[in-house]
């Protein structure tokens, strides 16, 4: 069993404190919020007027809302809560993430390597800046397969407890919590340190446990007037045009798809097999998007670790996380098939899974540096690599988003507090304060709502290629009357109209 040092400790306290300090910068100097922020804000606000039942009904997965809601009460905005909140749960991801290589290989210089894998990994402090509830869910999973280890280590209640109470709390964030919670304690099974029968009645101690957790779950969520039931079919109804189209096309979709991936003449003879075709084509987008999500800088040391033989884990540790990434990616998979797309945000606890080893890596490579008597060059060279991923992590290059709040300034010295507001743009909807419904806005507006918006109204729009189509139609243009652009008139990413005519 790893023993665990004073100082082991204090470098998981020292990683969180690290932690915390990141995301206070970006509460205090924050970007513009991503378009899922506003969804979970407008839940959250339904939430505090109107009670559970209707934040629910608004949104089925409304448990991050509520969690801001709450947090709000301490005089927090909602966007700040929701800062707040992401900011707790990276600190407990970065602290059950060392806890987890600490099960691995317990040295101090792996830990140190591991608290500064962790802090400095771009692709996951990509997502500091954004208001989303999968931080929850990656925090919490980890966690739990941090618990799950010590529950096959010391065969104790508690952890196993704490185990499926946290993938019980994950699924209020993602739903697939869920399948990680009934499949993750098979691999109790594979624990070789003990017989047959002792793994047996550990993994039957451990799927009771899981069972009565879901069990409480049902029961809290009737005592607060939800229904598993109606969340169920929440769920499943938005997914159902994808699983329709993805395994029961009709005859004219599979012919037009085979003809655009085949050709005319192809098409013929090659249809039968587009299934196929597309499974293969899938998984060449799952593997992009894990690359992008495991990073190039990890990838490239985690081939060269494996080549090298340098990444070497107890089969007793090795499974469970083999089996949790195994669920991930068929979860990743299915999900890809079923909507035909996928972003690296959902690949994220895979790849955290697959950092687990970069620091067992490094801190070899540092033994042989330092082994080779060139030491003072490589460190040098470890240095550049970690200063490399600092500067990735906390420095952005991308485009200024202070158009939106000059929009925002020019529509709030519209003398009329009352002018209606149709824009593309969802910080636009929401920070001009003109717009109810600011978490429905959709990225094309239609010439049916500015031909139907009201005379005087403020058409603010985002311009990409479709909304410059519209707004030149002939229809449209007898319609609308140019009154401004941002961030200049020749650099128009918003430009502002005013309706006119009948």
């Amino acid at each position: 069993m790893t023993s665990y040092t004073e100082k082991q400790i204090d470098i998981r306290i020292y990683a969180v404190g690290v932690s915390l300090l990141a995301s206070l910068f970006t509460i205090l100097l924050p970007d513009t919020l991503n378009d899922d922020a506003y969804t979970y804000i407008k839940t959250a606000e339904i939430f505090l007027a109107d009670g559970v039942a209707q934040a629910y009904q608004h949104y089925a997965w409304a448990g991050y809302s509520i969690l801001m809601a709450l947090v709000s009460k301490f005089g927090f905005s909602l966007v700040t809560s929701a800062f707040v909140i992401n900011a707790l749960f990276y600190a407990l991801l970065v602290y059950s993430f060392i806890s987890i290589v600490m099960q691995i290989n317990d040295s101090r210089q792996v830990l140190f390597f591991a608290a500064i894998c962790i802090l400095l990994y771009p692709q996951l402090n990509e997502y500091r800046y954004l208001i989303i509830r999968d931080v929850g869910f990656w925090a919490l999973a980890l966690f739990a397969l941090w618990q799950f280890l010590l529950y096959t280590n010391e065969q104790s209640l508690k952890h196993a407890i704490i185990f499926s109470a946290s993938l019980v709390i994950a699924a209020s964030f993602r739903a697939e919590a869920i399948v990680y919670l009934l499949l993750i304690p098979f691999a109790v099974l594979f624990d070789y340190r003990f017989e047959k029968s002792q793994c047996q009645k550990k993994f039957l101690v451990l799927a009771g446990i899981v069972v009565a957790s879901l069990i409480i779950a049902l029961l809290v969520l009737a005592m607060a007037g939800m229904s598993f039931a109606h969340l169920l079919t929440d769920f499943l109804l938005r997914y159902e045009p994808f699983v329709y189209t993805a395994f029961s096309p009709s005859a004219a979709e599979s012919s037009e798809l085979g003809r655009a991936l085949f050709g005319e003449h192809a098409a013929t003879y090659s249809q039968e097999y587009i299934f196929l075709f597309l499974a293969a084509g899938l998984l060449v987008i799952l593997a992009a998007n894990l690359f992008n999500g495991v990073g190039g800088p990890f990838f490239w040391l985690l081939v060269y670790g494996l080549y090298k033989k340098y990444a070497r884990v107890d089969r007793h540790i090795l499974v469970p996380v083999l089996f949790t990434l195994a669920i991930s990616s068929l979860i990743l998979f299915v999900f890809l098939y079923v909507t035909r797309y996928l972003s690296s945000r959902y690949a994220m606890l895979f790849c955290l899974l697959v950092a687990l080893i970069i620091p067992i890596i490094v801190s070899r490579i540092v033994d042989s540096i330092n082994a080779r008597a060139w030491g003072s060059l490589g460190q040098r060279i470890i240095i550049l690599f970690f200063g490399y991923l600092g500067f990735d992590s906390f420095i952005s290059f991308g485009d200024s988003k202070d158009f939106v709040f000059e929009t925002v300034a020019w529509i709030d010295l519209m003398p009329q507090s009352d002018i209606e507001v149709l824009t593309n743009n969802h910080a636009i909807a929401y920070y001009s304060g003109r717009v109810k419904d600011y978490d429905l806005i959709q990225r094309f507006l239609t010439e049916s709502e500015i031909v139907t918006a009201k005379p005087d109204a403020l058409i603010a729009v985002e311009m990409h290629y479709e909304m410059s189509e519209l707004l030149s139609r002939e229809t449209i243009g007898k319609l609308i009357e140019f009154q401004t652009a941002f961030p200049s008139i020749d650099d128009q990413r918003v430009a502002i109209y005013r309706r006119i005519g009948p």
